[in-house]
């Protein structure tokens, strides 16, 4: 790991006209009577300013062996580069750090200091550096999620429980997807998006699973035929689940690229009300396959096959690239996966 943290020679020439300038300035304002106070704050700064952050490593390995070419080795450093840095670490605190005792060194009073600050200071820049690592079993991160009520309930029970038992501390907020939950991702509003539509490029996305459609039938339509031809389907009035303004996306989109639009009687936000809706009336819904075994029996409404013409769909989750390495998201998205195998 390489800084560059040398402080150039005109900075210090800036540095020392800036300090003259605020202690002119308190002389004639006589906001402060001691500019003393002020010249030592500068001092401070101006002294961190002119650590050479490379400087750091020697620095811990020096205190820890107390032998200059053992922690040459340790640095791989040659004798006569670590003897230098001694020398400019002794300038920078203004302390021997070393002194000698016999043949080796010992760590003055101030070197013990700087060595445990050292201490727990380095892994914190090696974590810095290398990224935190995520423990699902101490974490307490919480996870914004945003689905339909389609995906609440067929991914959603799988996926609650595999977090339960890896994660007993980590919190689930879930929020209902609209029209502007892509800007939500892209804000940070939202982590993680279940949606039925690939991501615009500005978003990272991955494929899921596969899902087809079907239809559900109100009991007061009398259709006998185990699938709906295209004709007779048009000639039905539909419930539409609006996912996008005026349309479900994924129906009418196939439908218009056949010249084709459904009459639509009633329309919803949610999946679950819908078919609870069409129980009792000659209405169709047309629903995720998956979504219709779990509730259609429960509903009393009768399943039959869409036509052919409206095919099955990817299902994906969307996250902004900012979260692809993020050590917390990456599990969730590795926990998310196994949950929607059985989907």
């Amino acid at each position: 790991m390489r800084f560059s943290f040398l402080r150039p020679a005109f900075l210090s020439e800036r540095v020392e006209a800036q300090e003259k300038n605020v202690l002119r300035f308190l002389r004639y304002s006589r906001v402060l009577s001691d500019p003393c106070i002020v010249r030592m704050f500068l001092m401070r700064d101006v002294h961190l300013r002119s650590l050479d952050l490379n400087l750091i490593y020697p620095l811990h390995a020096l205190l820890e062996e107390c032998h200059v070419t053992r922690a040459a080795k340790r640095s791989f450093l040659s004798q006569s580069a670590m003897s230098r840095a001694l020398e400019r670490l002794r300038d920078v605190f203004g302390d021997p750090l070393l002194v000698r005792n016999g043949r080796g060194y010992e760590r003055t009073v101030r070197g013990e200091r700087v060595l445990r600050e050292l201490e727990s200071l380095m892994p914190r820049l090696e974590d810095m550096v290398r990224g935190e690592k995520f423990d699902p079993d101490r974490s307490q991160e919480a996870f914004r999620v945003a689905m339909s009520d389609h995906a609440s309930m067929i991914v959603l029970p799988s996926l609650l429980a595999s977090l339960r038992r890896a994660a007993t501390h980590v919190k689930l907020e879930v929020s209902a997807s609209g029209a502007e939950t892509y800007e939500d991702v892209a804000a940070g509003r939202i982590d993680t998006f279940l949606c039925a539509e690939e991501a615009p490029p500005s978003l990272e996305s991955e494929m899921l699973f596969t899902v087809d459609f079907v239809c559900l039938l109100g009991a007061a339509l009398r259709v006998r035929a185990r699938r709906l031809t295209l004709k007779q389907y048009l000639e039905f009035e539909h419930v539409l689940v609006e996912l996008r303004e005026g349309q479900q996306a994924l129906v009418d989109r196939a439908l218009s690229q056949l010249g084709a639009k459904r009459r639509v009687a009633l329309t919803l936000p949610f999946f679950v009300p819908a078919i609870f809706a069409i129980a009792q009336t000659d209405l169709i819904l047309t629903v995720p396959r998956r979504l219709a075994k779990i509730i259609a029996v429960m509903a009393g409404v009768r399943v039959v096959e869409a036509p052919r013409e409206i095919k099955s769909f990817p299902y994906f989750m969307a996250w902004h690239p900012r979260l692809t390495n993020e050590p917390a998201h990456k599990w969730f998205h590795e926990q998310l996966r196994p949950a929607v195998r059985t989907v």
